[in-house]
């Protein structure tokens, strides 16, 4: 197998972690077109992304240990496949409870992505590299935030809502033959740890009860969550807030991108002139800064395209304190990455499965609402990293 370049490797992980992402964000403009065609309510259309999540989190709470039973290449392969399936029966479908039935597998399949990539990532590297090697892989995944919306409503608006799961298979079917093809394993054999229950409840324990990982990956995911909230919110946002066509999604999508691909493109650059904690501090304090201008703007204007200014700002802070908090809530399991990654993913599909389905369907009649519950889950996580700030003195986590 031919070595890749550290600049193919970084473009592969970053594709194999928009499993999710691709089977989402495609599929989110396109709900209008499914509930028109199956002639089911907003609601029932919200679960199919609701229902894809909550199967994502589930299932990705074991790839980790499959992934150290089993190594990365065969894990990857077998969810790349069973997501192609997946799609191609969603084109056959014609109740929403079949539809749920598939989506159901295919968040299943899709939450190896995330834990594969990072797992890689922590196979490779450590501290600071490990972060920088985050910092790209984000930001080649975050260019997908305005490509697949857009694919995903172009589809939708020319052929039907069909069309966009035709198009994931396809993606998915030529995503498994280049991993085939190209994907390194960076798990020996040797280093393999079998599917023993006793082992597996040691490890999964062992990183449950470790402090540090719960609550910088808690704080992790409330701030990913409190910026998805708007990527779930995007259709009633456009059409029922500012009276646009659904493929004017992409004004949802846009500020996110850029406020995430300027917050990863400086973060190298701050990294080389800030100790960790003063980068956190900082893109925290953006992350305030954006929070109440989402509040100031939502509270006392009517409903504009400038109260999507914000995101700018929130995806700008989010992104430099992304990689920080992924890297640290890692590095004091790092003898057990699999699982810790399985762990952490878990709590993000979960917490976002809950965002799709519930928090979002009751938040998005208001912006200020929106706005408010983006600002509780930032400062839940605020809260987080700064008891962890408190501790860390005292239990320092590796760093390089």
């Amino acid at each position: 197998m031919k070595t890749l370049s550290p600049v193919a490797l970084t473009a592969l992980l970053a594709v194999i972690g928009l499993l999710n992402s691709i089977c989402s964000d495609m599929v989110i403009p396109a709900l209008p077109s499914l509930r028109d065609d199956l002639q089911v309510s907003n609601w029932q259309a919200q679960q199919t992304i609701s229902f894809f999540f909550g199967s994502c989190a589930f299932m990705s709470l074991w790839y980790g240990a499959l992934a150290d039973a089993w190594g990365r290449r065969a894990v990857t392969l077998g969810a790349l496949l069973v997501v192609a399936v997946t799609a191609l029966g969603c084109l056959a479908v014609r109740q929403i409870e079949h539809l749920w039935a598939l989506r159901t597998l295919q968040g299943m399949a899709s939450g190896a992505g995330l834990v594969i990539s990072r797992t890689v990532v922590r196979d490779l590297h450590i501290g600071p590299t490990a972060q920088k090697l985050l910092s790209n892989i984000m930001m080649v995944q975050t260019l997908s935030l305005v490509a697949t919306p857009v694919i995903g409503v172009l589809l939708a608006a020319a052929w039907g809502w069909r069309a966009v799961f035709g198009v994931i298979a396809g993606l998915m079917l030529a995503l498994a033959f280049v991993c085939w093809r190209w994907l390194p394993e960076t798990l020996p054999a040797a280093q393999r740890r079998p599917l023993r229950p006793a082992a597996l409840w040691h490890a999964y324990a062992g990183v449950a009860r470790n402090g540090s990982f719960l609550r910088l990956s808690t704080a992790h995911v409330a701030n990913w969550v409190a910026m998805a909230m708007y990527a779930f919110s995007a259709p009633a946002i456009v059409i029922h807030h500012l009276g646009r066509a659904t493929t004017d999604v992409w004004m949802v999508f846009v500020p996110i991108t850029g406020g995430l691909v300027s917050g990863f493109i400086h973060f190298p650059r701050l990294a080389k002139r800030l100790a960790g904690a003063a980068l956190l501090g900082r893109a925290y304090r953006i992350l305030a800064l954006a929070v109440a201008l989402n509040l100031v703007l939502c509270g006392l204007l009517p409903p504009s395209p400038l109260q999507l200014f914000p995101l700018i700002v929130f995806s700008y802070g989010m992104a430099l304190a992304l990689p920080i908090l992924i890297d640290r809530a890692l590095a004091p399991v790092h003898e057990h990455a699999g699982v810790a990654a399985s762990c952490q993913t878990f709590m993000q599909f979960a917490v976002m499965a809950f965002g799709a389905g519930v928090l979002a369907p009751l938040l998005w009649d208001s912006l200020f609402l929106l706005a408010l519950g983006t600002g509780t889950l930032t400062a839940i996580g605020a809260g987080c990293v700064l008891y962890e700030a408190r501790r860390r003195p005292a239990h320092p986590c590796p760093t390089t």
